[in-house]
């Protein structure tokens, strides 16, 4: 997305977006920093935005900065963009039934609730996984302690963040 037909490629709107109570969005990259993703999605005329926090087919998480918290969160409260929601990364598998790649999942979504707080995001989408050669009712379970263990003791609902837990 970074480039020759990247929306921050081209001029800025001469005149804001005619918003409307309804929330449009779109999946926007983070590509040369986080904070550019809120500027796509009001060039591309969205009142709402998704992201990856990181790499969604890496473990090794992309390092924030304080200043592009700071920026990101500028230009939503600048543009009115609202919810934005992050898109927990595609190697995440809390009902992983092999236990070295259960605890490196916990580790990587405990990660993603940090980045997620550290933005001020509203939402945090995460796919439960797989859980081969187990019951249904024993994967569900044990994504639910999974959940339980990368938050231990972060406040969510004082940095306004909900866990969305996608069924595909």
């Amino acid at each position: 997305m970074a480039g020759e037909s990247d929306v921050l490629n081209y001029p800025r709107p001469n005149r804001p977006y005619k918003m409307t109570s309804r929330r449009i969005g779109i999946h926007t990259s983070i590509a040369g920093g986080v904070e550019n993703a809120a500027e796509r999605a009001y060039r591309l005329g969205c009142n709402t935005f998704q992201i990856f926090s990181s790499s969604p087919r890496q473990w090794a998480p992309y390092e924030l900065g304080r200043p592009q918290c700071d920026k990101l969160k500028s230009l939503r409260e600048k543009y009115n963009l609202k919810p934005m929601v992050i898109h927990t990364n595609y190697l995440v598998n809390l009902a992983s039934t092999t236990e070295s790649f259960l605890k490196k999942s916990i580790e990587a979504f405990r990660g993603e609730i940090e980045r997620a707080l550290m933005l001020c995001a509203d939402y945090l989408v995460l796919h439960p996984g797989s859980f081969r050669g187990a019951d249904r009712e024993r994967g569900l379970l044990q994504t639910a302690a999974a959940i339980s263990a990368a938050s231990h003791k972060l406040d969510l609902a004082k940095g306004g963040l909900t866990i969305l837990i996608e069924n595909t």
